[in-house]
Formats: C-alpha cells, sequence, structure tokens
C-alpha cells in the first residue's frame, strides 16, 4: 500500500500528535514589564522511553530464501515503532508504522516488531532500520546481505582477431555476491605459457604468435549457484610459414614422385609450384595444411615387350611393348637382327643387327600416361630366332634401353619341310638297296648253275 493512501492518514496524525511536546512560552506582560518563567510540558511525563531487545545485527541470505528481521521492544508503551529500509543506492523507503504494512508487495510480511522478507532478491539487500518517532535517540539497525550466483557483465567478442607480435588482453568481468572468482582455462588446459591474469581478472597475452591460438573460456564461480562462463576464440594472423618434408627427392626415369610442403599463415595463403621460374599449374593438390605436387620425372620409363616370343609368321613378327610416360611419346628406336649373329670386320666382330628409328603422330597418342606400341617386322627369315631392343623418346629425351627380347619366325612350316626331304631321301635309298638286292640274287643263282653242271658243288635242294 503507498505510504499516500488515505488509510494513513489518522495512522501520520497519530505519529505527529505523539511526537509533540509542549512547552511554555515566555511572554513579555508589557504591564509589568517583566516576565514570566516558561515550563516544559512532555505528554509522557516521566515515564522511562522505549528500549530494543537486541542488538544490530548482519544477515545473510542467498537469493530465493526467506529472513525474518527482528525489532523486538521493551518498554513501548505507546510509543509507535517504525521500520525503514534503505537500499544500495542510499534512498528511504517507509516499510511499515505502528504494524501497518505501507509497501504493496505481497513477499514481505510485518507482525508488530518483526518484518518477514519471503523469497528474498537482490533489491532486498541493504540496511533495515527500527526507530520511534518520539524517541529519536531510539534507534536499531540490521544489514541484510543477499546473496547471489555469478553473471557476466562484460566479455571481449567471442572471436578476437590479433597480428602476430602484438598484445592481446581478453577482458572478462562477472557480477555477483560474493564477488565472483574469475579462473581462465585454454583449450579445457591452463593459459598458455606467459599468460598473466591482472586485478581486474582480465587474461594479457604477450607478443602472440600462433601457438595462443585457440578457444579461451572465462569463468566466475562464487560458490552461490552456478557458474558464469564466457568463450571467446583467439585467431592469430601471422605471415606465410614453410616446412618441406625433404629438400631434396631422388627418383628415377618415369617414376612418379611426390613434392610435399607444410605451409600455414592466416589469412591462408594462396600457393603456387614453379619448375625452373615457369609455374605449375597442374598435377598439385591440398590437404589440410599440406601441399602436394605430383611430379613425374621427364624421361620416359623402360619399355617392356608385350608379344609372344614364338608369335611370328613365317618371314614376318610384329613386336608390342609398353610404357609409362606423363609427356606424349614422340619417336621409338628399335634394334633388332638374329640372335646371337656377328660378322668380324677388319679383326673385329660386330652383330648383324637392323636399326629403324621411327617418329609417332602425337596426336594418335592419347592423354593416359600409360603407352602401348607395335611395331611390324618383314623379310624376315623362315624359322629363325631372333633378337631386338626398343627405346622410346618424348619431348625430355630417350628412354632408357627394353631388356633383350628374344623371339623366332613360324617354325612349324621349316618342320614340315624337313619331314618332307626326310621321307624323299629314305625313299630314294629304299629303291636302291632293292635293286642291289636283286643283283646280288641273281649273281648266286648263275653261280650254283655253274657249278651243278660241273659236279662241284654237292647241292641240296630244299623243298
Amino acid at each position: 500500500m503507498s505510504p499516500r493512501s488515505p488509510r494513513l492518514a489518522p495512522l501520520l496524525l497519530v505519529l505527529l500528535s505523539t511526537g509533540l511536546s509542549h512547552s511554555a512560552v515566555e511572554h513579555t506582560d508589557g504591564g509589568h514589564g517583566g516576565s514570566l518563567p516558561s515550563s516544559e510540558y512532555n505528554e509522557y511525563g516521566e515515564e522511562d522511553p522505549p528500549f530494543f531487545l537486541s542488538r544490530s545485527q548482519t544477515f545473510t541470505v542467498e537469493i530465493g530464501q526467506s529472513i525474518m528481521i527482528p525489532c523486538d521492544v521493551g518498554n513501548q508503551g505507546d510509543h509507535k515503532l517504525v521500520m525503514n529500509h534503505i537500499g544500495a543506492s542510499g534512498k528511504k523507503h517507509l516499510v511499515s508504522a505502528g504494524g501497518v504494512k505501507l509497501v504493496r508487495t505481497q513477499r514481505l510480511k510485518v507482525e508488530r516488531t518483526k518484518l518477514t522478507i519471503l523469497n528474498a532478491r537482490r533489491q532486498d539487500a541493504g540496511l533495515y532500520s527500527c526507530s520511534f518517532p518520539t524517541a529519536e535517540d531510539v534507534v536499531l539497525q540490521h544489514q541484510l546481505n543477499v546473496q547471489y550466483s555469478p553473471s557476466m557483465n562484460s566479455s571481449s567478442p567471442s572471436v578476437q582477431h590479433v597480428v602476430k607480435g602484438q598484445r592481446l588482453r581478453l577482458y572478462c568481468s562477472a557480477d555477483g555476491n560474493p564477488r565472483p572468482e574469475i579462473r581462465w582455462t585454454f583449450e579445457d588446459g591452463a593459459p598458455p605459457a606467459g599468460a598473466v591474469k591482472d586485478q581486474a581478472g582480465n587474461l594479457v597475452l604477450e607478443h602472440v604468435d600462433r601457438l595462443v591460438e585457440g578457444q579461451y573460456v572465462c569463468t566466475a564461480e562464487n560458490g552461490i549457484g552456478s557458474a558464469a562462463t564466457a568463450t571467446m576464440k583467439v585467431v592469430v594472423e601471422y605471415p606465410p610459414e614453410i616446412v618441406t618434408e625433404k629438400s631434396v627427392v631422388r627418383t628415377g626415369a618415369g617414376d612418379q614422385v611426390e613434392l610435399v610442403c607444410l605451409v600455414r599463415g592466416r589469412p591462408s595463403p594462396r600457393v603456387s609450384w614453379t619448375r625452373d621460374g615457369q609455374p605449375v599449374r597442374t598435377g598439385w593438390m591440398l590437404e589440410g595444411q599440406k601441399r602436394f605436387l605430383r611430379v613425374h620425372s621427364g624421361l620416359p620409363r623402360q619399355p617392356r615387350f608385350t608379344s609372344a616370343p614364338a608369335g611370328g609368321e613365317v618371314n614376318s613378327y610384329t613386336l608390342t611393348w609398353e610404357t609409362d610416360s606423363y609427356y606424349p611419346i614422340i619417336a621409338y628406336r628399335l634394334i633388332y637382327g638374329r640372335a646371337q649373329a656377328s660378322t668380324e670386320v677388319n679383326g673385329s666382330v660386330t652383330e648383324d643387327k637392323h636399326e629403324i628409328i621411327k617418329e609417332v603422330d602425337v596426336e594418335t597418342m592419347t592423354e593416359n600416361t600409360h603407352h602401348v606400341m607395335a611395331h611390324t617386322l618383314t623379310n624376315l627369315d623362315v624359322a629363325t630366332d631372333y633378337e631386338a631392343f626398343v627405346k622410346v623418346k618424348n619431348n625430355y629425351g630417350w628412354s632408357s634401353d627394353s631388356d633383350r627380347f628374344s623371339f623366332a619366325t613360324r617354325r612349324a612350316m621349316a618342320v614340315q619341310r624337313s619331314t618332307s626331304r626326310s621321307v624323299k631321301s629314305a625313299s630314294a635309298d629304299f629303291r636302291s638297296n632293292a635293286a642291289t638286292s636283286l643283283l646280288l640274287l641273281s649273281l648266286l643263282a648263275a653261280v650254283s648253275a655253274i657249278h651243278r653242271r660241273t659236279g662241284l658243288c654237292n647241292c641240296k635242294t630244299w623243298h
């Protein structure tokens, strides 16, 4: 109920009337030229003034709890007890007078000389005084302390950008009763080395580098309720840093190799590769902070023959081989000849070999790095063993020679012809032997006849 309510008028009149004191007024009698002595009048006469039965106290209560503030009085008589509340701002509020509550809130209960506060709030904290208008020197004061959990007043923005080498202060201010304690954590651990918390609870980082980059949490605690937290992310901007996994990478002809460099920087650096001062626009990729450049050595790999060794025709043979080259094949060099064939020239032995160098139409080559090639040899001898070597060329030069490859023209025809010659020779030998046998038989028959005629032979005739 407002203090200005009409209900208060009788009460205020009572308070004012009880607080009056009458005194005789000294006045001058003009007729007698003298004065009458004044006499003081007190409404309560000589009775003892009221007094409080307890001393001043400090009450502490957590927010939401209830508290009773006593103002027990002795020798109260007709003195009217008045209760006032002086808040943190210093403004006085009349709570009750003569046992009558003068505020509207239902949380405050007045029972004669006792004030009960239900569900205490922060604004209930302050000084409560009990007094009597008729006895100004009789005053009792109690202090109410309302405790509440922390809440953040202010903090740095959620994302803080700072340049490497500069100084950074992370702000964190919290309100609470008791005063909250400020605690900092970095990535769920202790703050980085060199970090200092100032008297206000702010965290100061000197000469920052990329190692202090991450998430910081400011926590305010005072043992009442839940802690208050504020999260801040620190992003350190710094120039690019490059670390190579290997400064020298060795590889063979035609091999694929990866050149790896670890790139860091904030903002994220733009990465480019150059070779002999010329930009490399393809072949590299990104994986996290690693940049890979897949490099293929310029020369083709050593060719490998894939044709069947005995797959030739009577007097021809098609050689097939494969190779790998990141760049198009533009030519090949084929050397072939009879196996172990050699001739002696001027006292030195030279192999009887043939060389074929042929350019390749680049437009017919695919963009694949794997190349399959072929060449047909003609005018070869029948049923003859040969051997061959091949190398290929791209824009960067020749590959190494392939391994020796042995092959032969068709052998079936040679066997057939050899068999035919053997049969004919055997037939001729047979006919020759038969004629000789007949001649011998004829001679034996003639000799036998001569012997019978001359009686020189005692021959038996077999039947």
